[in-house]
């Protein structure tokens, strides 16, 4: 039998439903104090949108109600009832039933979409999908009818009373309630789990805060840059015609042409077309080459960032979308636009700086910036248990050039020595899970070279290749025996899961996904110690915040109190602070006169 048969939907139209609505409240949610809640809304902006039905349920029934028919009777009802509120997304439903009239404790919510992505991040977490694996395989049978509706009408236009769209509704509650049940049993068995939940949980308020709170851009500036831009691109192309015969944004026209001019091509796209990616066209030292490769750059800058501060910004700031678990590892990730992978600032693209350039300090505000130091090979010491790796960390001096000391027995080496930038190198190897041959070939050695380079490292700090060895084994086994191969982190209680043959992935995904929750918790710190309402964007393992610049010794105290951490980890975590007026322009805080 399906565990959806005998549950009972309802559209609330009559006096006859209400009482039977209060009936259901008074036995249930209210006697339990454990009650599900979901949203339809006109569209999927938490600004211009608005709550179309609401709906409330239990493991057996769901009840779907017109909020501007009956939104007496739920502010009344969300107002009395205050146990537990389940929801699945609890950041778009709430912020939308609190423009409604009615402010939800986030306190008193518990997201049901933060522990399907910890158990499992490889699968899809919509609620429909998530639900048809652990409620009922039909969970999400309805949804093709609806589906034709939605694209002739559009979510606003759908009739409440269009039984496939109310009973779509009805059913979420009820899918979010009998979910959490499902998934219940791995919280109250993992005390590292339950703490994992509890963070993702409520970390996810202060990230929609910071998106609500946006980020300050000088919308001038981008448009004289954006302009720039433009009249440099149109420029660039005349030229490309007028000395080579070519279009600048045609790849082969480009590639037949440098090769009459004797230059050889080695890679290959998919299709079997000759490379003319970036990677390439830095390897070519002719005029065209460098023009079309500065013209795309700087297409780009516009294009993605510049366009978007512009168009797209509201009264001077912009509102990217951020997910506490977007990326695979549980690190965020940010959208429209994408904060998190901004372009590089390097000799061969200096006017990457604009992009960063544009985000600026409001009046009488400065931009503070704290970043972990060497987050990832701090997290690799912690997990290998290696004694010379946690040894370097403990020493007064540069970690990478220990390493370098200590393999090549040369104690005069320092941080301008290229053995040093080999050391570093090898190590994010390991993290990232690069193999030989490719490393060989960015070091610039032969592969007999680098395995010999690779035996003494590994000879030093043998705990790196035994804690390699350990997480493939273990997830090796789990594959077999549960049918994935996974890790879990020990802090979390989250699970990270590789694909099959990449086992090696789990040792990045264990290291970024600890180093994610870890900065996470330290996001909720600052925000008990008073810097919530400061914080504006996490990017990567830094926080920005934008604060009045009578307060910004205050603020970064509390940054270096909260971020600096000797107490959680085998070694010691480190956080820089710099400041700047505009992101692109940050300096030290050790600079700081104002």
């Amino acid at each position: 039998m399906s565990a959806l048969d005998e549950v009972d939907l309802h559209l609330v139209e009559g006096v006859g439903d209400v009482l039977n609505f209060e009936d259901w409240l008074q036995r249930g949610p209210m006697r339990h104090g454990l009650m599900a809640i979901d949203t339809e809304t006109t569209g999927l902006s938490r600004r211009t949108d608005h709550v179309r039905l609401l709906q409330m349920g239990d493991g057996t029934d769901g009840w779907a109600m017109a909020w501007d028919r009956w939104s007496g009777l739920l502010v009344d009802v969300l107002t009395r009832f205050n146990g537990t509120i389940l929801m699945h997304n609890a950041p778009f439903d709430q912020p939308m039933i609190a423009k409604m009239g009615v402010e939800i404790e986030t306190s008193r919510i518990q997201d049901v979409l933060p522990l399907v992505k910890m158990l499992e991040p490889h699968l899809p977490a919509k609620l429909k999908k998530a639900a048809a694996r652990h409620v009922d395989p039909q969970a999400g049978s309805a949804q093709k009818e609806l589906d034709a509706a939605i694209a002739k009408l559009g979510w606003a236009g759908v009739p409440i009373e269009f039984e496939p769209y109310w009973m779509y509704g009805a059913l979420d509650p009820v899918l979010t309630f009998l979910l959490r049940q499902a998934l219940q049993e791995h919280v109250r068995e993992d005390e590292a789990f339950q703490h994992g939940y509890d963070v993702e949980n409520s970390v996810q308020w202060i990230l929609s805060r910071m998106t609500d709170k946006g980020i300050p851009v000088d919308v001038e500036y981008a448009r004289e840059q954006r302009e720039k831009i433009t009249r440099y691109s149109a420029t660039a192309y005349d030229w490309c015609v007028k000395e080579y015969g070519v279009k600048p944004g045609s790849n082969a026209a480009v590639v037949e042409r440098l090769m009459r001019d004797g230059w050889e091509f080695a890679k290959r796209t998919e299709t079997g077309a000759w490379a003319l990616d970036k990677e390439v066209l830095e390897e070519i030292d002719h005029p065209l080459a460098q023009t079309v490769l500065r013209r795309r750059q700087l297409d780009k800058i516009g294009s993605t960032y510049l366009d978007h501060y512009i168009d797209h910004n509201r009264e001077g700031r912009v509102h990217p979308s951020i997910n506490p678990m977007g990326a695979r590892t549980s690190r965020m990730s940010v959208s429209s636009p994408n904060f998190q992978n901004l372009p590089r600032v390097s000799e061969d693209n200096p006017a990457a700086t604009i992009v960063r350039n544009c985000v600026v300090a409001g009046q009488g505000k400065v931009l503070l910036f704290c970043d972990f130091s060497q987050i990832e090979t701090r997290l690799l010491a912690h997990l290998s248990q290696d004694p010379g790796l946690i040894g370097a960390f403990h020493l007064d001096e540069d970690f990478f050039v220990t390493l370098a000391r200590q393999v090549f027995k040369d104690p005069t080496i320092n941080k301008k020595d290229q053995r040093r930038n080999a050391i570093k190198t090898w190590v994010y190897a390991k993290i990232y899970g690069a193999g030989l041959e490719k490393l060989a070939k960015t070091l610039g050695m032969s592969t007999a070279e680098m395995r010999q380079f690779d035996d003494s490292i590994t000879a030093a700090y043998p705990g790196i290749r035994s804690f390699q060895l350990q997480i493939q084994t273990l997830a090796i086994r789990r594959a077999r025996e549960e049918g994935v191969p996974y890790v879990v982190c020990p802090m979390s209680g989250r699970r990270h899961v590789a694909d099959r043959g990449k086992e090696y992935a789990l040792v990045n995904y264990l290291i970024q996904g600890l180093a994610a929750f870890f900065f996470k918790k330290k996001l909720l710190e600052l925000d008990a110690a008073g810097l919530g309402e400061y914080m504006i964007l996490p990017v990567h393992d830094e926080i920005i915040l934008e604060v009045p610049v009578e307060q910004a010794q205050w603020a970064v105290q509390i940054l270096i109190d909260v971020m600096n951490d000797a107490d959680t980890f085998r070694v010691p975590v480190a956080a820089e602070v710099s400041y700047g007026y505009r992101w692109g322009e940050k300096k030290d805080w050790s600079t700081w006169s104002d």
